[in-house]
């Protein structure tokens, strides 16, 4: 049985999905009442522009200065959340089956980096609710090369595909990057657009030139991709269905 096919039925036989559609939007009800602002960032975010990926993570990025109002907020409303590794806080679906699940549904939360403000954010419906502010293709690319500059490899790929596929501007991605304090986020970025496709660990951190690549490509090459990954993802649902009827 392929994982894809695990993961639906895990949701499905237990409801869990919509346990976070639901606790999903109650949380956004609940930022509005406390005035805390947010932005949509990571994977969800990401399948706002390029094509899904699935997840079971939602990660909100908040302003610092209210990253201790939502703590306070969550605490006094006895909602339960842990601190990570990488000092975001977490809230977890609980299981009341009482088993252990191999995957687990989450809402985390991380402060804004230093000098990085919630700005210009773009609109979208996300599990029914209108209006929920998600981070801009320059921004998430900012980020990424943030996140990259800190040893977090696997963000290269995603700063690299949305340069690719022409979904962020570049000249704004490094104007939001400049607004970084203290960062070699430009670096990263400089390593993408330069066409120095490598292991993040081996990137020429003292590239100086900003230059065309073979990353870029023309429009016609950008709808062929898309129609491809298309037909791909239907090819998938396919399988997945079929995979489904086979295991009734």
């Amino acid at each position: 049985m392929s994982e894809s096919i695990e993961i639906l039925r895990l949701f499905e036989s237990d409801g869990r999905m919509n346990k976070f559609q639901d606790l999903f939007k109650q949380l956004i009800y609940f930022l509005s009442e406390e005035n805390i602002e947010y932005v949509i960032v990571g994977t969800v975010a990401y399948s706002e522009y390029a094509p899904p990926r699935a997840t079971t993570n939602i990660n909100f990025m908040i302003s610092d200065s209210d990253y201790g109002k939502l703590e306070s907020a969550l605490k006094q409303n006895n909602l339960d959340f842990i601190w990570n590794a990488y000092q975001q806080f977490i809230i977890a679906i609980k299981d009341d089956s009482g088993e252990t699940k191999k995957y687990p549904l989450e809402l985390s939360f991380q402060s804004t980096p230093k000098g990085f403000a919630l700005n210009q954010p773009i609109s979208k419906e996300i599990f029914g609710m209108v209006d929920v502010p998600v981070a801009s293709p320059e921004v998430l690319v900012a980020l990424w090369c943030l996140a990259v500059s800190k040893g977090y490899s696997k963000s290269y790929y995603d700063a690299q595909m949305f340069i690719k596929l022409q979904l962020a501007d570049v000249d704004r991605c490094a104007a939001v990057i400049d607004s970084l304090q203290e960062s070699d986020a430009d670096k990263v970025l400089r390593s993408i657009l330069t066409g120095n496709a490598m292991h993040v660990d081996k990137i020429h951190m003292d590239e100086v030139l900003i230059m065309p690549s073979e990353l870029i490509q023309t429009h016609e090459e950008i709808e062929r991709a898309k129609a491809h990954r298309y037909n791909a993802s239907q090819e998938r649902r396919r399988q997945l269905y079929e995979g489904i009827q086979q295991v009734k």
